[in-house]
Order: structure tokens, then C-alpha cells, then sequence
């Protein structure tokens, strides 16, 4: 869902490219509807809502398009009544939601001395869980991986799913959780690190070594489930 906005310097927007994509509208059609909203509104009001902008598309051609405010997305689309668009109207509200969201924690933590203490000590867990992916992939090359090297991104992405987080990049994942995610991840990912070691040591077959700290994980997550239920 996140894919529907974007971040840059703090503030979150979509763009036309993106609201044709999703409308099933044709891109120029939606670049009409928002030139003639400039003589519909303030010019002040219209450049707080929309900005031009290019991007390329997939043949490697840029082409114009706007990046577009929430109260800009609103006031183009208020008026499309495709088949679809009530739902598209809605995911992109949410999308809206949910970005804005987590910039504003990722904020608020920044000025949080204890959360910015836990982050700090969450790093160095995090260090020890690439070092020992490091160590696997390794070893699982050695072994016979051609694609050892993804094994970052799966017990990683491993990890965050055990837990629950929903990957993010814009704004960092990390940073915007609160400080109980921060350290549910760190005892996660010193996990991680523990198993892959234990497993490696014991020369296990590299595969099995990867469904293992999944399960691993998922036990792990479980059991704090249980202890919040308690």
C-alpha cells in the first residue's frame, strides 16, 4: 500500500503517473484535470497542492508528470467515478494515513532520549545478525548456493515477519518504532545470530539451516505474544 505515496523532505505526496496508473485513466487525461484546476483555485493555494515533475517510464523516456499533495490528491479525484474508484479512492487515503503515520513517529522517537538509547544498542544487534548471515552465506556458498547472497534480504525480511512489522523504506522501518518494537527486534536479531552460529557449527545442510531460524523466530514471536496475553 505504501507504493501509492512518497516521501521527500518530510512531506508525502503521490503523483499523476501513479493516480492514472491506479484509476485506470490515461496519464494525459489526468495532466488535464489538473492544469484546469489552477483556474479553478488560488495559484497559491494550487503550488502548495501541486508541483510539476518528470519521470521515466519503463522504455527509459521521461515524460511530465505532478507530484500531488493529500488535499491535492482529493480535490482531482473527487470527481472520478470509474468502477473502481471508490476502492482506489480509499487505498490511497490510507496510504496517505498510514505514511504520514510513521513519519510523525519516526519524529517523535528521534527526540526520545530512552528510544534513541534502545536504537543505539539495537544496532549493535543488528551488526551481530549481518556478521553471522555473513558467516552462512559463506558457508552455504561453499556448500553449493549460487544465491547465497539473498540470504540477507530473507532472514532479514524473516525477521520483521515473525514480528509483525511491516517493511518500509521511506521512512526507515526502524525508526519509526516504538520502543517496545525496538527491542522485540533486537532480541529477535541476536537470536538469529545465535541460531545461524549454533547451526553452521553443527554443519547442518544450509537449506535446513534457513527453515530452522525461521521457525526459530516464529517460536520466538509466539512466545512473546503469550507473555503480552498474560
Amino acid at each position: 500500500m505504501q507504493d501509492l505515496v512518497e516521501v521527500k523532505n518530510n512531506k508525502v505526496f503521490t503523483t499523476s503517473n501513479k493516480i492514472a496508473e491506479e484509476f485506470g485513466i490515461a496519464h494525459k487525461e489526468i495532466i488535464r484535470k489538473t492544469k484546469n484546476l489552477a483556474g479553478e483555485i488560488s495559484t497559491l493555494d494550487f503550488s502548495k497542492m501541486y508541483s510539476e515533475s518528470v519521470y521515466m517510464n519503463a522504455k527509459g523516456r521521461d515524460y511530465k508528470n505532478y507530484h500531488i499533495s493529500r488535499d491535492g490528491y482529493m480535490f482531482l479525484v473527487m470527481n472520478i467515478a470509474t468502477k473502481k474508484a471508490h476502492a482506489k479512492k480509499l487505498a490511497f487515503i490510507k496510504a496517505f494515513n498510514l505514511m504520514e503515520s510513521a513519519l510523525l513517529n519516526s519524529q517523535t522517537n528521534k527526540s526520545d532520549i530512552e528510544w534513541t538509547s534502545t536504537r543505539l544498542i539495537g544496532k549493535t544487534a543488528r551488526r551481530e545478525e549481518t556478521d553471522a548471515i555473513k558467516e552462512f552465506t559463506e558457508y552455504a556458498t561453499a556448500h553449493g548456493s549460487t544465491k547465497a547472497r539473498m540470504y540477507y534480504i530473507h532472514i532479514t525480511n524473516a525477521t520483521y515477519k515473525a514480528l509483525g512489522l511491516m517493511a518500509m523504506k521511506h521512512p526507515k522501518l526502524r525508526d519509526q518504532m516504538s520502543i517496545y518494537e525496538v527491542s522485540e527486534l533486537m532480541l529477535a536479531e541476536r537470536l538469529a545470530a545465535n541460531k545461524l552460529r549454533e547451526y553452521v557449527a553443527l554443519k547442518r545442510e544450509y537449506h535446513d539451516i534457513y527453515d530452522s531460524v525461521k521457525k526459530d523466530l516464529i517460536a520466538f514471536a509466539d512466545s512473546l505474544k503469550a507473555t503480552r496475553i498474560e
